[in-house]
């Protein structure tokens, strides 16, 4: 009928495929943050005293096979692996004591003419290697391990009460939610006890 007014449920209606919409939209990010969630880990982790020092090993799993690291490192931009260890010492009715931290950085860079990847470490800012590899498998071996790191010296572990603790976190890259928000990709710390020699 020409002038009635409408059904008060049409706005309702109409506002029913748009409600969904965003529905969608927030259950699908949601979904890609928690994939995105499964992974990285820490892999690895081993340690042992070398003379008067404590030296370890780690590496990162499922960090290379992302998609989006893939295409970054494929577009010759340089990529950034973010390995941090740190021995902590454990006080009874204090909070925990950082002893030393070290962070490793593996960086590689894709030249699109040489088809070769280039491949720089770095401890704690100082360049401790430097080298070009020819093919993603050893590019990916290279950048996934840290080997034989001199962490610190026995010297600094003096017998404690609460023990000692040795950690790792290893950051893989900044991801942007919503083109906006950052959000950092990385494994969670993983630790282990360490024996005072």
């Amino acid at each position: 009928m020409k002038g009635s007014p409408e059904s008060p449920h049409s706005e309702t209606r109409a506002r029913g495929p748009s409600f969904l919409r965003v529905a969608v939209a927030a259950l699908a990010l949601l979904t890609a943050v928690a994939a995105w969630a499964a992974g990285p880990y820490v892999e690895g982790l081993t340690w042992e005293y070398r003379g008067r020092d404590l030296v370890a090993s780690f590496g990162v799993g499922d960090a290379l096979d992302r998609p989006d690291l893939k295409e970054l490192i494929q577009s010759t931009q340089p990529v950034n692996l973010f390995f941090t260890v740190e021995v902590v010492k454990h006080r009874t009715l204090w909070k925990d004591k950082l002893v030393v931290r070290h962070v490793v950085v593996h960086t590689v860079r894709f030249d699109n003419l040489t088809r070769q990847y280039s491949l720089e470490t770095q401890v704690d800012d100082k360049v401790t290697d430097q080298r070009a590899v020819g093919s993603w498998a050893e590019m990916a071996s290279y950048m996934k391990e840290v080997k034989d790191l001199t962490v610190t010296s026995v010297a600094n572990l003096e017998p404690s009460e609460g023990g000692y603790s040795i950690r790792v976190r290893v950051h893989v890259l900044t991801n942007f939610v919503l083109w906006i928000f950052p959000w950092d990709v990385q494994t969670p710390w993983v630790s282990q006890t360490l024996e005072t020699p």
